[in-house]
């Protein structure tokens, strides 16, 4: 009879543990999909708004592996896909064709096609190229 009810109450008490325990982890997708994400760094210098002619530019990952945004001028979509080590792969970009001066936006296109790497947390998004930032992201406000 005591064995039964030591293994009752253990059972009890680590039931109750368990559930103490459960708060709900975020993962990095989930951040990364609940946000449109607005450009802050470029290639490790400060974005120059100035070189954009619809603002700054602006990105948005949904959960079923699309990217789209505002270039500066010309939305843009696309794929991407994340691995469990932080790897991102962004392809098959295509963006609308306006006309647009300055450099800003083709900048911008280049940086996000060559991030291989991606971290995340509530209040930024950091894609890299290998272990350098090309792109940093703030939540868009």
């Amino acid at each position: 009879m005591k064995t039964i009810l030591s293994f009752v109450t253990t059972l009890v008490l680590i039931t109750f543990l368990q559930s103490c325990n459960s708060t709900k982890a975020v993962s990095s997708l989930d951040v990364l999909t609940t946000k449109d994400w607005e450009l802050t760094t470029i290639n490790g210098q400060p974005v120059d708004a100035s070189k954009y002619n619809s603002g700054v530019p602006v990105a948005n990952f949904s959960k079923d592996n699309k990217i789209s945004g505002n270039g500066g001028c010309n939305r843009y979509s696309g794929s991407y896909n994340l691995n469990e080590e932080g790897g991102i792969n962004i392809s098959q970009v295509i963006a609308t064709k306006m006309f647009c001066p300055g450099d800003g936006e083709g900048e911008y296109m280049k940086a996000l096609e060559t991030a291989n790497a991606a971290m995340v947390d509530k209040d930024k998004l950091v894609l890299l190229n290998g272990v350098d930032e090309v792109l940093v992201f703030k939540p868009k406000q």
